[in-house]
């Protein structure tokens, strides 16, 4: 059975990405869309063929909604989501999850106890790539990771000062997959940031981040632009005391395995292991579907809720503490602890 759900938010995300990829998808009923502005739920309501409502309330009270997917601005993602799940409903939240990390804490806290499904939009969790990193990761055993995020500049939409704006809607991405590969809760945070160059208001357009884990014992540190001039290959790798795993392309991972250095030297480290794991390329909507049915797969107890291949709000939350903690680490020049911000 098809499980039913609603889209709110009928920008330009709901619109051109998630809406479409719920009604391609045979794992959803899309029963209504929502949104507070009457020419967007209008055209959205045309668009997908399903009802248009403009009162949210009403919507969360009908007995035969499911799930709701948020496609609002950030700032609203956490009121909506906490309305659906105090009704009981399943919640896929858009990515970031949240504007700031105690509403995000505030979500993932009241979605456990509700007993309801929350899965965050971040799309690669269920790529190829992504279970080939799962797959491989424990075997190296990660101590130290190196990501970089450059791109050409954002569109003038994004520019705007928050910790989630400007460089760092797309960087929310990176750090999340650094959190995830990494594993574990993130502690503390390093960070500097730089704002203005472009447009001389206060977006981020560049920062590198400094995020350690165990009492310090494991690091990752992530640098990202908004100065890439083109697409340039981004270097994603993690060091680990038996092995190392990077690529450049999301696709083809380089492996080497060794059964752990113990010893100064030599060169070559016991048992090395060097081979390439070739993964499939997908495209950013099959993506996107996918990760939706994954969601409905885990409402209709077609996938093991203990263990999702999706970001959960708990490690969105925790995503969004690090964007966080990465302004202020900067604007105080300390390390920030995630503690802090709770």
């Amino acid at each position: 059975m098809p499980v039913t759900t609603a889209l709110v938010g009928c920008g330009p995300r709901g619109m051109d990405w998630l809406g479409p990829a719920l009604k391609e998808s045979d794992h959803f009923d899309l029963t209504a869309v929502c949104d507070v502005d009457p020419q967007r739920l209008a055209a959205a309501s045309e668009k997908f063929g399903a009802p248009g409502e403009a009162d949210l309330e009403r919507l969360l009270r009908r007995d035969d909604l499911q799930s709701v997917v948020v496609a609002t601005s950030a700032r609203y993602h956490v009121p909506v989501a906490l309305a659906a799940v105090r009704a009981g409903k399943h919640v896929f939240v858009e990515k970031p999850l949240a504007d700031a990390p105690a509403a995000g804490r505030q979500l993932a806290q009241e979605a456990e106890r509700a007993g309801v499904v929350g899965v965050v939009g971040y799309q690669f969790r269920v790529t190829p790539f992504a279970a080939a990193l799962a797959e491989e990761l424990p075997h190296i055993r990660p101590v130290q990771a190196l990501l970089t995020a450059h791109r050409v500049p954002l569109m003038r939409q994004f520019f705007f000062p928050d910790h989630y704006g400007g460089i760092m809607d797309d960087t929310t991405h990176t750090v999340h997959l650094a959190l995830w590969a990494m594993g574990g809760r993130p502690e503390g945070v390093m960070a500097h940031v730089r704002r203005g160059t472009i447009t001389g208001d206060e977006t981020i357009e560049f920062a590198s981040i400094l995020i350690d884990f165990d009492d310090r014992s494991r690091c990752a540190f992530i640098q990202s632009s908004m100065f890439g001039a083109t697409r340039a290959p981004n270097l994603v790798e993690f060091i680990g005391t038996h092995g190392v795993v990077s690529t450049t392309d999301r696709r083809t991972l380089r492996v080497a395995r060794h059964a752990g250095i113990r010893e100064p030297g030599p060169r070559a480290p016991e048992g090395l292991d060097e081979r390439t794991v070739e993964t499939p390329q997908t495209g950013y909507q099959q993506d996107t579907i996918a990760l939706l049915e994954h969601f409905a797969d885990l409402v209709a107890g077609r996938a093991d809720r203990r263990r999702p291949r999706a970001c959960t709000l708990t490690q969105g939350a925790d995503t969004i503490a690090v964007m966080a903690a990465m302004v202020r680490s900067f604007e105080e020049g300390r390390r920030v602890t995630l503690a802090e911000l709770e």
